[in-house]
């Protein structure tokens, strides 16, 4: 088989499993191709098995097949990056590869001083941990935001005059999240293993997350999510009621 026609079946493997994601993964793999150490663990794992013998320094995959093959120093092997996009998919199974954990490590010598995590923020590196173990994957879209700001100019006049503040686009995007899940109910949708058997758990009720970033007493940074409980329920104005109320009590402490 030509190299050109692997690459067409890669590229096809790729698309398969990654759909939106599948140019970001191709770049990915073209740096695993140049440089395997220049992606993490578990991608790395994914495009050896996905390449088999093929292994790495192949020719890169663009839109027109060609390409050349690469050789990058150890010095010049790009930063990793902080997040990623997707999820690595077995090329074999067709489910999600579990990222594999870091091993603990000794606080280094240089290092003035340890302060253990604790209360709210303890909370949040614990679900950001669990997080590691979820199937995720991200699509974006570009949509126009006209007339987003001409319904919020008309409900703000409409709440100026009835005196009850004013609608951000944060609410505006929030509700439309809502709206949203109204039509692709799936995507409400959790992940759990059951006796060792990955299952979906159906939600009915949709808890909104509000993020939101406060200053404590000692001039340092700390990030809230509470939740609206059964937020699809809710109007409009009892929504925005809602919002409000969180946001408020959460600076309130």
């Amino acid at each position: 088989m030509s190299q050109q026609s692997t690459s067409t079946d890669i590229s096809e493997v790729i698309a398969e499993n990654f759909g939106a994601n599948a140019t970001y993964v191709e770049g990915l793999l073209n740096r695993f191709r140049s440089n395997p150490q220049s992606v993490d663990d578990s991608w790395r794992a994914y495009f050896t098995e996905l390449l088999g013998d093929s292994g790495a320094a192949q020719p890169d995959i663009s839109e027109n097949g060609r390409g050349s093959a690469v050789a990058v120093p150890a010095a010049e092997t790009p930063e990793r990056e902080p997040a990623k996009a997707a999820t690595p998919v077995s090329a074999k199974t067709g489910t999600a590869a579990a990222p594999e954990r870091k091993a603990e490590a000794s606080v280094p010598a240089s290092v003035g001083e340890a302060i253990p995590i604790r209360g709210g923020a303890l909370k949040i590196v614990e679900n950001m941990e669990a997080s590691l173990a979820v199937p995720t994957a991200t699509s974006q879209r570009r949509i126009p935001v006209k007339l987003l700001d001409e319904n919020r100019r008309i409900i703000n006049t409409r709440l100026a005059e009835n005196d009850r503040g004013k609608a951000s686009y944060t609410h505006l995007i929030a509700w439309a999240i809502l709206r949203a899940l109204d039509k692709f109910p799936q995507l409400n949708d959790g992940y759990q293993e059951a006796e060792g058997v990955p299952v979906r758990l159906r939600r009915e009720s949709i808890n909104f997350g509000v993020a939101i970033d406060l200053e404590k007493k000692d001039g340092s940074r700390t990030l809230l999510v509470p939740n609206i409980k059964n937020a699809n329920s809710l109007s409009f104005s009892k929504f925005l009621a809602a919002y409000d109320d969180v946001v408020k009590r959460a600076r309130q402490g």
